[in-house]
């Protein structure tokens, strides 16, 4: 009898130590589950959030992909809009010398450039929200003539930036160094100033020429150079306002007189020269007076009735 009971408490232990077995199993079991779950939960909170981000980010490469094409197209559309400004400009031009308007048209021109006084004038035409045209040349060598420690191409992406018209005034400005001495060494110096601005200017082209001292200086070359200019399709102009700054001036007095003295036509090209003391100093007065006189002030534009091809 004892040896039966001995066997059943036995059993019963066993019994009990396998319960304990089996219950921790599936505590552990229940454990790892809920662990797995919660590695899954996470794993899934993840991969949603990376999808999201996924998402986001191709809504920017779609915005980034526009923005890319616009980019493309704007020489296209700000060469569009200039083609209507100009458009409306050469037909007031027509207006202007037929009668049909009694408006004038001012073109005021900057010679010789850049220096690093033209800071000055373009900082002048901006207050005035006034647009020029500015005829460069590359005499002066890469400092400016002005300030020999500042660059001066610089100044060319500012030319652009600012809204003007950047026009060629030949490399060299070579009057009496060999720019006159034939038809192919001035077109020369014309095309080596066109290739110097697309370098400086972001690759702005013009086609607008100005003779360095004017078109008579060219003298028996004259006729030749400007069909050399025709056959590469450039367009000339010279000036007929002025207030002298090319020259010996002595006083603010004597610029301004030579200015209003020369004011008298319905459209006039103004020639200044952007080192000039006095034409900065009267530049704000003379830009009032053209204004009271009603004239518009605008920059030159190949289709201008003024620029001779």
């Amino acid at each position: 009898m004892g040896k039966r009971i001995t066997k059943s408490k036995k059993f019963i232990i066993i019994e009990t130590i396998l319960l304990v077995l089996i219950i921790s199993l599936l505590n552990t079991s229940y454990y790892f589950k809920n662990k797995i779950l919660t590695i899954d939960k996470s794993m899934i909170d993840e991969y949603n959030s990376l999808k999201e981000n996924q998402k986001n980010k191709e809504k920017e490469l779609t915005k980034l992909n526009n923005y890319y094409i616009e980019y493309s197209n704007i020489d296209n559309k700000i060469n569009s809009i200039k083609e209507e400004y100009f458009k409306y400009i050469k037909n007031l031009e027509n207006d202007i010398i037929s009668g049909k308007s009694n408006k004038k048209i001012a073109y005021l021109t900057f010679d010789d450039g850049p220096y690093y006084n033209t800071y000055k004038v373009l900082d002048i035409l901006d207050k005035y929200n006034i647009k020029a045209t500015f005829f460069t040349t590359t005499t002066n060598g890469t400092y400016c003539y002005d300030n020999r420690s500042y660059e001066c191409f610089k100044l060319y992406p500012e030319y652009v930036k600012r809204g003007h018209t950047i026009a060629n005034h030949t490399y060299t400005h070579a009057i009496r160094y060999g720019l006159y001495s034939s038809a192919d060494s001035f077109i020369k110096a014309v095309k080596d100033q066109e290739e110097h601005v697309k370098k400086y200017a972001y690759g702005y082209i013009t086609n607008i020429v100005r003779f360095p001292g004017g078109s008579s200086t060219a003298r028996s070359l004259k006729s030749p150079i400007i069909e050399k200019l025709r056959e590469n399709h450039y367009g000339y102009v010279d000036w007929n306002g002025y207030d002298g700054d090319g020259g010996m001036l002595s006083s603010k007095d004597e610029t301004w007189n030579n200015f209003i003295s020369t004011i008298n036509e319905k459209i006039e090209v103004i020639l200044y020269h952007d080192y000039s003391r006095y034409t900065t100093a009267l530049l704000p007065e003379m830009i009032t007076y053209l204004k009271e006189n009603g004239y518009i002030l605008l920059p030159l534009f190949y289709e201008s009735v003024m620029i001779k091809k």
